[in-house]
């Protein structure tokens, strides 16, 4: 069997990829990985489109000349911003937030709770739907277009939460600040009822406890990393390109960001539930 040893590269404005990361590292153990977080850049959510599309095709053509096979864009800003102009650069495959976070939200059959109305009748179960994401992806419009095109009629409503990025970059998850910021941004989606919220940003899981807290557990929160992982696995089975040379042994992983290294790597083996041997550092 042929056995394709290149890495996937998955990279984000910062840290919250490693959340996409860590779904990753699940379903395909034997992959091996390279990281990259633009810590020195981030957050993406207030800087310009022009700005994050940039930052993306730079990011994007780095980790192409490190060899990987696959690019993931584990930030949904990025991938609302910056994904189209990096897949007409290249022929590698390159996977984005915004397919799984809409299979993820509607469940395409997986979940029989999430699945759509007109599959299963239950429009109840998962509408009305929310989503919570960065200022960058809420006036990207693309959300809004693509739920308009697949759910039209379907009530969804969106929230920017912009404190939420920096809070995890701190690695700072709880607390009175916060409380206070999950209460400010969520109350008025709660209050419009919501029955499913997405987490339209992969900082945002690594929040999940609090927001479920505030939130109640009758809201169904989804992370489309799983569906992204799944996305994946599907694509590198289908075109021969598992890395089958790590066959029941855990792949390499680098990690790399363009910020202060120390700090990343303090805060990345909390997140990622293990040390981390090395993060190196790259400049754009």
């Amino acid at each position: 069997m042929r056995s394709d040893e290149r890495p996937i590269g998955v990279f984000d404005s910062g840290l919250g990829g490693l959340s996409v990361l860590l779904e990753l590292e699940e379903m395909l153990p034997a992959e091996n990985y390279i990281y990259f977080g633009d810590t020195a850049r981030a957050p993406y959510g207030d800087r310009s489109a022009d700005e994050v599309c940039r930052f993306a095709v730079e990011i994007g053509d780095w980790l192409l000349e490190r060899h990987c096979k696959v690019l993931v864009f584990a930030c949904h800003t990025a991938t609302v911003l910056g994904m189209a102009a990096l897949t007409a650069l290249t022929s590698m495959p390159v996977f984005g937030m915004v397919e799984p976070a809409m299979a993820e939200a509607l469940d395409d059959g997986e979940d029989p709770v999430g699945k759509s109305a007109e599959a299963s009748g239950t429009a109840h179960d998962i509408w009305p739907v929310g989503m919570i994401a960065t200022q960058g992806t809420v006036d990207s419009g693309d959300y809004q277009s693509v739920f308009a095109a697949k759910a039209p009629g379907k009530p969804f409503y969106m929230s920017a939460c912009p404190a939420f990025v920096p809070f995890v970059e701190k690695g700072v998850l709880s607390g009175r600040e916060v409380d206070q910021a999950v209460e400010q941004y969520l109350r008025p989606l709660r209050d419009l009822g919501i029955r499913t919220l997405i987490l339209g940003c992969t900082h945002y899981p690594f929040l999940a406890p609090v927001i479920t807290g505030f939130l109640g557990a009758g809201v169904r929160l989804a992370n489309p990393a799983h569906k992204l992982a799944l996305m994946v696995g599907d694509y590198l089975r289908t075109h021969t390109m598992l890395n089958g040379s790590n066959e029941g042994k855990r792949g390499e992983r680098e990690f790399w960001c363009s910020g202060d290294t120390s700090e990343f790597k303090a805060i990345s083996s909390h997140f990622l539930s293990r040390p981390l041997d090395e993060v190196r550092r790259q400049v754009f």
